[in-house]
Protein backbone atom coordinates (compact mmCIF):
# COMPACT_ATOMS: atom_id res chain seq x y z
CA UNK A 1 0.00 0.00 0.00
CA UNK A 2 1.82 2.86 -1.29
CA UNK A 3 -1.32 5.19 -1.92
CA UNK A 4 -0.21 8.37 0.39
CA UNK A 5 -3.49 10.28 -0.42
CA UNK A 6 -7.04 8.64 -0.96
CA UNK A 7 -9.36 11.09 -3.17
CA UNK A 8 -12.57 8.09 -3.63
CA UNK A 9 -14.25 7.95 -7.00
CA UNK A 10 -17.72 7.99 -7.17
CA UNK A 11 -18.08 4.43 -6.25
CA UNK A 12 -15.91 4.49 -3.19
CA UNK A 13 -18.16 7.07 -2.33
CA UNK A 14 -20.73 4.99 -2.43
CA UNK A 15 -19.52 2.57 -0.94
CA UNK A 16 -18.24 4.38 2.11
CA UNK A 17 -21.70 6.24 3.20
CA UNK A 18 -24.01 3.04 2.43
CA UNK A 19 -22.22 0.53 3.88
CA UNK A 20 -25.24 -1.96 4.03
CA UNK A 21 -25.66 -1.56 0.36
CA UNK A 22 -25.36 -5.03 -1.27
CA UNK A 23 -23.98 -4.29 -4.36
CA UNK A 24 -20.60 -3.78 -3.33
CA UNK A 25 -17.87 -5.35 -1.28
CA UNK A 26 -15.55 -3.93 1.36
CA UNK A 27 -13.14 -5.87 3.52
CA UNK A 28 -10.44 -4.70 6.24
CA UNK A 29 -7.66 -6.96 7.58
CA UNK A 30 -6.40 -5.75 10.73
CA UNK A 31 -3.82 -6.28 12.67
CA UNK A 32 -2.06 -4.69 16.40
CA UNK A 33 -5.21 -2.41 15.73
CA UNK A 34 -3.89 -1.34 12.66
CA UNK A 35 -5.36 -0.86 9.38
CA UNK A 36 -3.03 -3.25 7.25
CA UNK A 37 -4.76 -4.23 3.94
CA UNK A 38 -7.97 -4.05 2.36
CA UNK A 39 -10.00 -5.52 -0.95
CA UNK A 40 -12.83 -4.02 -2.40
CA UNK A 41 -15.37 -5.08 -5.06
CA UNK A 42 -17.67 -2.61 -7.09
CA UNK A 43 -20.00 -3.80 -9.97
CA UNK A 44 -18.74 -3.41 -13.11
CA UNK A 45 -20.18 -1.26 -16.02
CA UNK A 46 -21.85 -3.98 -18.34
CA UNK A 47 -21.60 -7.69 -18.62
CA UNK A 48 -22.54 -7.95 -15.09
CA UNK A 49 -18.80 -8.46 -13.83
CA UNK A 50 -17.68 -6.48 -10.81
CA UNK A 51 -14.28 -4.60 -10.53
CA UNK A 52 -11.91 -5.82 -7.66
CA UNK A 53 -8.79 -3.88 -6.14
CA UNK A 54 -6.33 -4.90 -3.26
CA UNK A 55 -3.46 -3.45 -1.34
CA UNK A 56 -1.34 -4.43 1.74
CA UNK A 57 1.01 -2.90 3.69
CA UNK A 58 4.57 -4.05 3.10
CA UNK A 59 5.29 -6.05 5.69
CA UNK A 60 2.37 -7.76 6.01
CA UNK A 61 2.98 -9.20 2.15
CA UNK A 62 4.42 -13.36 1.66
CA UNK A 63 1.93 -14.15 4.69
CA UNK A 64 -1.41 -15.60 2.78
CA UNK A 65 -2.98 -12.70 3.95
CA UNK A 66 -3.51 -11.46 0.21
CA UNK A 67 -4.69 -14.59 -0.62
CA UNK A 68 -7.08 -15.01 2.10
CA UNK A 69 -9.15 -11.68 1.66
CA UNK A 70 -8.91 -12.46 -2.21
CA UNK A 71 -10.35 -15.87 -1.73
CA UNK A 72 -13.14 -13.81 0.13
CA UNK A 73 -13.77 -11.35 -2.02
CA UNK A 74 -14.48 -14.18 -4.67
CA UNK A 75 -16.43 -16.19 -2.63
CA UNK A 76 -18.26 -12.99 -2.54
CA UNK A 77 -18.58 -12.54 -5.88
CA UNK A 78 -19.85 -15.70 -7.13
CA UNK A 79 -22.25 -15.89 -4.16
CA UNK A 80 -23.66 -12.28 -5.00
CA UNK A 81 -24.15 -13.66 -8.34
CA UNK A 82 -21.46 -11.92 -10.58
CA UNK A 83 -20.14 -13.46 -13.81
CA UNK A 84 -16.85 -12.44 -13.26
CA UNK A 85 -14.32 -10.00 -11.72
CA UNK A 86 -11.84 -8.03 -13.03
CA UNK A 87 -9.01 -6.26 -12.10
CA UNK A 88 -5.75 -4.05 -13.56
CA UNK A 89 -2.02 -4.30 -12.10
CA UNK A 90 1.22 -3.27 -13.42
CA UNK A 91 3.04 -5.69 -15.34
CA UNK A 92 6.37 -5.54 -13.14
CA UNK A 93 4.02 -6.39 -10.04
CA UNK A 94 4.75 -10.03 -9.98
CA UNK A 95 4.36 -10.96 -6.53
CA UNK A 96 0.45 -9.91 -7.05
CA UNK A 97 0.03 -11.67 -10.58
CA UNK A 98 0.82 -14.68 -8.71
CA UNK A 99 -1.72 -14.43 -5.99
CA UNK A 100 -4.16 -13.31 -8.57
CA UNK A 101 -3.44 -16.51 -10.80
CA UNK A 102 -3.35 -18.66 -7.77
CA UNK A 103 -7.14 -17.72 -6.89
CA UNK A 104 -7.77 -18.07 -10.75
CA UNK A 105 -7.48 -14.49 -12.29
CA UNK A 106 -6.07 -14.99 -15.74
CA UNK A 107 -4.12 -12.19 -18.01
CA UNK A 108 -6.77 -11.13 -21.11
CA UNK A 109 -4.23 -9.59 -23.44
CA UNK A 110 -6.00 -6.25 -22.70
CA UNK A 111 -3.84 -3.18 -21.90
CA UNK A 112 -5.21 -0.05 -20.13
CA UNK A 113 -2.89 2.67 -19.64
CA UNK A 114 0.05 0.75 -18.84
CA UNK A 115 -1.73 -1.78 -16.75
CA UNK A 116 -2.68 -5.51 -17.76
CA UNK A 117 -6.04 -6.67 -17.03
CA UNK A 118 -7.01 -10.12 -15.89
CA UNK A 119 -10.34 -11.67 -15.22
CA UNK A 120 -11.57 -14.44 -13.34
CA UNK A 121 -14.70 -15.88 -14.94
CA UNK A 122 -17.39 -18.26 -13.08
CA UNK A 123 -17.77 -21.54 -14.57
CA UNK A 124 -21.77 -21.37 -13.83
CA UNK A 125 -22.63 -17.80 -13.04
CA UNK A 126 -25.64 -17.34 -10.36
CA UNK A 127 -28.73 -14.39 -10.97
CA UNK A 128 -28.11 -11.64 -9.41
CA UNK A 129 -29.23 -11.40 -5.82
CA UNK A 130 -27.95 -8.34 -4.62
CA UNK A 131 -30.72 -7.42 -2.11
CA UNK A 132 -30.09 -10.95 0.23
CA UNK A 133 -26.64 -9.72 1.41
CA UNK A 134 -27.73 -7.31 4.11
CA UNK A 135 -23.68 -6.76 4.67
CA UNK A 136 -20.54 -5.18 2.86
CA UNK A 137 -18.28 -4.19 5.30
CA UNK A 138 -16.06 -7.01 6.89
CA UNK A 139 -13.19 -7.14 8.93
CA UNK A 140 -10.00 -9.97 8.74
CA UNK A 141 -8.07 -9.72 12.48
CA UNK A 142 -4.51 -10.96 11.09
CA UNK A 143 -1.71 -11.14 13.56
CA UNK A 144 1.55 -9.39 13.47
Amino acid sequence: MSTTRFEPTPAWQHALTEVHCSGHLLLVATGKGQVVGWCRAFPYVGAGGAEIGIGLRREYRNQGLGTAILQKAVRWAYQTGFAYLRLTTRPDNTRAIHVFEKVGFLPTGRVERELIEMKLHFATPRRLHLESHNTSLHSLAFPR
